[in-house]
C-alpha cells in the first residue's frame, strides 16, 4: 500500500458542509473558520479532480459525485469519533506501571489500594530491570515506572525521589555449603555462582560494584528478570543471591531460605525514583497514582531536577 493521501479533516469538513448545506453553519460546528472549511472543499477537490459542490447566490448543493460521496464521510465520521472515545477512555481508565523487580514488595499493597480507590481503572504492571523499563517508558509503553536511582539522565524524564535504607542480604538454600553463622568473604563468594538480576538493574549494578572495588571477578551463575525466579533458583541449590530483606523475610522465616553474613557486606540500596515522561500531560488515573505514592511517603517524595 502507498502513502495514504486522504485529509481526514477534509472529509469530515465536506460531511458537515453537506449536512448544513451552508458554510457558515459547517465551520460553526466544526469549531473552525468559514475559510477554513472552503479551503478544505477546495483541497478535497483539486487533490482528487473531482468536483464535489455547486454553489449558487452562497446556497450550497452538491455535485452526482458528492451525493455518492456523503455515505463514505459519514462513516468515516463516525469511525473518527469512536475511536477518539476509544483513546480518550483507555487513556483515563488505564494505568501501564514498570516496576523494577527488587522494588515489588514496597509497592505491592500500594497498587491494592489504589485498585480499591478506583475499581473501574485498570492498571497492568510489568515487572523487570530499571534501565530496560524506563527506555520502555521514554517509548511510551508505560505511564510511570518505579526503579533504582537512574543511571539514565535526560531531560526527558520527569523523575521524583523517595530517600531509603534498605539492605541488601545474602540468600540461599539452607541446604547450600556456605555456613550461616560465620561471615563468608567477598574472595569467597566470587567463587560461587550468582544469582542476579539482567542487565540494566539498579541492583546488579550495586552488587558488582562491590566485587569491583574489591578488584574480584565474581561468578554469574544465572541472570534473572523477577524476584520469584531468583528465589527458586536459590531453593533448588543453584548458586546465592543478594536480595533487599523484606523481598525473602517470609522464605527465611519458614526456613526455606537462609541469609549467610557477609564479611564487610552492608549494602544498601540509596533511593527508589518514580519517574514518568517529561511534558507529557498525565491522565487523571496516572496523576491520581502518583498523588497516592506522594502521599504514602509523604516527605520523602520529593522531584529532582534531572541536567
Amino acid at each position: 500500500m502507498g502513502v495514504f493521501q486522504l485529509n481526514l479533516h477534509q472529509v469530515i469538513s465536506f460531511y458537515f458542509l453537506a449536512k448544513e448545506q451552508s458554510f457558515s453553519k459547517a465551520a460553526e460546528r466544526l469549531a473552525i473558520t468559514q475559510p477554513a472549511v472552503t479551503q478544505h472543499i477546495r483541497g478535497l477537490e483539486v487533490q482528487f479532480g473531482v468536483k464535489l459542490i455547486n454553489l449558487k447566490k452562497k446556497r450550497v448543493t452538491l455535485t452526482r459525485a458528492g451525493e455518492r460521496l456523503v455515505p463514505y464521510a459519514e462513516e468515516l465520521f463516525n469511525q473518527a469519533v469512536m475511536t477518539e472515545n476509544f483513546l480518550k477512555s483507555y487513556r483515563f481508565s488505564n494505568v501501564s506501571v514498570g516496576i523494577a523487580s527488587p522494588l515489588m514488595y514496597y509497592f505491592t499493597a500500594l497498587i491494592d489500594h489504589f485498585k480499591a480507590l478506583y475499581p473501574s481503572i485498570r492498571v497492568s504492571i510489568r515487572e523487570g530491570s530499571s534501565l530496560p523499563l524506563v527506555e520502555e517508558l521514554l517509548d511510551f509503553k508505560h505511564d510511570i515506572c518505579i526503579v533504582g536511582v537512574l543511571s539514565l539522565q535526560t531531560e526527558r524524564l520527569r523523575l521524583f525521589r523517595i530517600p531509603t535504607e534498605e539492605q541488601l542480604v545474602l540468600v540461599t538454600s539452607p541446604n547450600y555449603p556456605l555456613p550461616s553463622d560465620t561471615p563468608v568473604t567477598w574472595a569467597q563468594l566470587a567463587s560461587h555462582p550468582l544469582i542476579i538480576h539482567s542487565e540494566g538493574s539498579a541492583s546488579r549494578a550495586i552488587i558488582l560494584h562491590q566485587f569491583k572495588k574489591r578488584r574480584l571477578k565474581p561468578q554469574i551463575g544465572t541472570e534473572v528478570n523477577n524476584i520469584g525466579l531468583a528465589k527458586e533458583l536459590a531453593l533448588q541449590r543453584k548458586g546465592v543471591a543478594f536480595m533487599f530483606e523484606p523481598n525473602v523475610r517470609e522464605e527465611v522465616a519458614d526456613g526455606r531460605l537462609k541469609i549467610i553474613p557477609v564479611e564487610d557486606g552492608e549494602i544498601r540500596m540509596g533511593a527508589i525514583d518514580v519517574v514518568v515522561n517529561q511534558g507529557e500531560r498525565l491522565s487523571p488515573a496516572v496523576e491520581s497514582f502518583l498523588m497516592l505514592i506522594k502521599g504514602h511517603f509523604k516527605d520523602k517524595f520529593s522531584e529532582i531536577n534531572l541536567p
